[in-house]
């Protein structure tokens, strides 16, 4: 990511922008066909690794980016959700993927909060999240969200056992 990102410094591309498009990426993966809204979801995880990347090479950091950043984040994951339901998913299916990821991601803010040592890591990842959405867009989009929620919920019994 930080190669891709030396030409976009030089350019002098905000990393604001960078976020935004990953947003609209996300958001136009909610109404394509399968294969280009795959590809839409892989878009907006490059820019989420992007906007970070140029961030840190830039010289001078604003204190709203992480912010802007965790809240594009969540967009995106909902987004996510959208496109699996978009693709064919069952729509509870869809929905407990937004509950239990978002859920998750409370929690995992949360547990990061309390603990000295820095972010947890667990099977719930972004991009865990991320492959398993673009092979259920690709491939079979209820199951794609079903092991979204089955990861999160995993990652959530794993974060307590972390933290208690």
């Amino acid at each position: 990511m930080h190669r891709l990102a030396v030409p976009l410094c030089r350019l002098h591309v905000p990393p604001d922008a960078i976020t935004a498009a990953g947003v609209v990426a996300a958001a136009a993966a909610v109404v394509t066909a399968r294969p280009l809204s795959a590809a839409l979801v892989l878009l907006t995880a490059i820019c989420d690794g992007l906007d970070g990347a140029v961030a840190i090479q830039r010289p001078h950091r604003s204190g709203h980016g992480a912010l802007i950043d965790h809240t594009a984040d969540r967009i995106t994951d909902v987004l996510f959700a959208l496109a699996l339901w978009h693709a064919g998913a069952n729509a509870w299916v869809a929905v407990a993927d937004v509950v239990v990821v978002l859920g998750y991601e409370a929690a995992r803010s949360r547990a990061r909060r309390r603990r000295a040592t820095g972010a947890l890591v667990t099977a719930g990842e972004r991009p865990i999240r991320v492959a398993l959405t673009v092979l259920g867009i690709s491939l079979a989009p209820t199951l794609g969200a079903t092991a979204v929620v089955l990861l999160c919920a995993a990652a959530l019994v794993q974060l307590r056992a972390a933290t208690t």
